[in-house]
C-alpha cells in the first residue's frame, strides 16, 4: 500500500492528465468539425456550380429551340406563299399559330428545367446545413471539476492524517 503522500501525488497527477487528456480530445473534435465543415462547404459549391452549368444549358438550349423554331416559322411562310397557297395573310396566320405553340412549349419547358434547378439549390444548402447540424460540438473539460478533485484529494489526505495522529 502506498503512503498517504503518495497517494495525493497520485491522485492530483492523474487528475491533471485527465484534464490535459480532456483538453486535447475536444481541440482535436473541434479541428475534426472544422475538416468536416469543410467537405460540407466543398460539395455545396460543387452542386452549385453543377446547377449554374445546367442552368447556361437551360438558356443556351432554348435560344437554340427558339431559334430553330423561327427559322422554320420563316421556311414554312416562304413556302406556303410561294406554291400559291390560297391567301397569303392566312398562309402567315397558320404557320404563326403553330410557331407560337411550339415556342409556348419551349418557354414552358424552360420554366420546369429553372424550377427543378431552384429546387436542387435548397436541396444542396439543405443537404449543408444538416451535414453541419450533424457535427456535436466538443465538450470542453471543467477547470472547476478539475479544482475540485484536487481540492477533494488534499482535504481527504489531511483528514487521514489527523485520524493518524490521534
Amino acid at each position: 500500500m502506498c503512503s498517504p503522500e503518495a497517494q495525493v501525488i497520485m491522485t492530483v497527477a492523474s487528475t491533471v492528465l485527465n484534464y490535459q487528456n480532456q483538453k486535447n480530445v475536444a481541440k482535436q473534435h473541434a479541428a475534426d468539425n472544422r475538416v468536416a465543415m469543410g467537405h460540407y462547404n466543398e460539395s455545396y459549391l460543387y452542386d452549385l456550380s453543377k446547377i449554374d452549368n445546367e442552368s447556361g444549358n437551360a438558356v443556351r438550349e432554348k435560344a437554340l429551340e427558339e431559334f430553330k423554331i423561327k427559322q422554320k416559322k420563316a421556311l414554312d411562310i416562304a413556302t406556303a406563299l410561294n406554291l400559291g397557297f390560297g391567301n397569303p395573310l392566312r398562309a402567315v396566320q397558320s404557320v404563326g399559330g403553330v410557331a407560337d405553340n411550339d415556342l409556348n412549349y419551349v418557354g414552358f419547358q424552360f420554366t420546369k428545367d429553372m424550377t427543378t434547378l431552384q429546387n436542387q439549390e435548397s436541396e444542396a444548402y439543405a443537404h449543408m446545413v444538416k451535414g453541419y447540424s450533424s457535427l456535436q460540438s466538443p465538450t470542453q473539460p471543467s477547470l472547476l471539476s478539475t479544482g475540485l478533485q484536487i481540492a477533494s484529494a488534499g482535504v481527504n489526505y489531511r483528514t487521514e492524517d489527523l485520524k493518524r495522529r490521534g
